[in-house]
């Protein structure tokens, strides 16, 4: 004890502080000591662990730093990204457009196409139709002039001569009929 009480020794007032020097220079001994071995064994383990968990603490500080400007980074490069996806969205639009109004111009000409081929087909046939039922016609109406006049004459005459006869004059009136139309 650094201060002793001593009642024992005839002290006047009880609560007299004694200070023993031997006991001063033990408990300074004691801290020099223990001051020592705490540095020694506690102190450099302490400041070391401190010591990796400041750098555990910084290295965790540049890496979120770090991931903030890469996720920062790629924020860009994905908006560019999807710029230029819709550019290209667009541009295919554009030509999907084009192409489909190419496909169905080229259908409709196609189609113009074919309805004038079927008209001029019709046409044809039209022609035909007219030339054959005019043919027709004029074999009826020659073998019907044929037996008129051999009734009316009574005797029969030469068929040959007298349907070229008809048919010469059939022409001759359908040609006055066609400029008059």
């Amino acid at each position: 004890m650094l201060a002793g009480l001593s009642l024992a020794e005839g002290a006047a007032n009880p609560f007299e502080l004694i200070i023993r020097p031997f006991w001063v220079l033990v408990s300074i001994a004691n801290f020099v000591v223990l001051l020592y071995l705490m540095r020694r064994f506690l102190w450099g383990p302490v400041l070391t662990m401190l010591q990796t968990r400041t750098d555990k603490i910084r290295e965790g500080l540049d890496a979120a730093e770090a991931a903030k400007r890469d996720r920062e980074r790629l924020t860009v490069e994905v908006e560019r990204l999807l710029g230029e996806a819709r550019r290209e969205a667009a541009v295919l639009a554009e030509r999907s457009t084009q192409a489909a109004e190419a496909a169905a111009a080229q259908v409709r000409a196609e189609a113009k196409t074919e309805a004038e081929r079927i008209r001029e087909r019709g046409r044809a046939d039209a022609r035909q139709l007219h030339d054959q039922a005019l043919a027709q016609l004029r074999t009826e109406v020659a073998g019907m002039v044929v037996a008129a006049a051999s009734r009316i004459l009574g005797s029969e005459i030469d068929p040959a001569k007298h349907r070229a006869l008809i048919e010469r004059s059939l022409d001759e009136a359908g040609a006055e009929l066609g400029k008059a139309n």
